[in-house]
């Protein structure tokens, strides 16, 4: 599923000439707010029920450096649903499907007032179950 569509910017490169790695992190983070909450675990739906996410793992792989002025999309695929968490990837690609740069995130349902791991909503659940159904055709 596409969750983000960027354009690297002059100001986010550094003195080698290519994106810096903090910027790459933001456009991640911003993916993983629209993959959640495309599959109903967004701020606005988990917020009544005082419940969030928090990454507890982050993997990034960098392959092809991304010049400013590049194009940019992430698509997003569930690789394991767990009892409490999700973990999924991120693929940054250029305009020509240059793959920039992979993340892997283990995130988990988070009970803001408890301060600790729940389990996974039924819809959230449900909705990551059946996109990994569709990846997997």
């Amino acid at each position: 599923m596409e969750t983000m569509k960027a354009v690297a910017q002059p100001w986010q490169c550094d003195a080698m000439d290519h994106m810096n790695v903090r910027h790459y992190s933001a456009i991640f983070d911003d993916a993983s707010s629209h993959f959640v909450g495309q599959l109903g675990g967004g701020v606005e739906e988990l917020s009544s029920a005082e419940l969030g996410w928090a990454d507890v793992r982050h993997v990034v792989e960098f392959r092809d450096e991304v010049k400013a002025g590049s194009l940019l999309t992430v698509s997003t695929r569930v690789l394991k649903i767990g009892r409490t968490s999700l973990t999924f990837c991120h693929d940054l690609k250029g305009l020509n499907q240059n793959l920039h740069a992979t993340m892997e995130v283990v995130s988990v349902m988070f009970d803001l007032r408890a301060r600790g791991a729940t389990s996974l909503p039924g819809n959230i659940r449900a909705a990551a179950e059946e996109l990994l159904a569709l990846q997997s055709i």
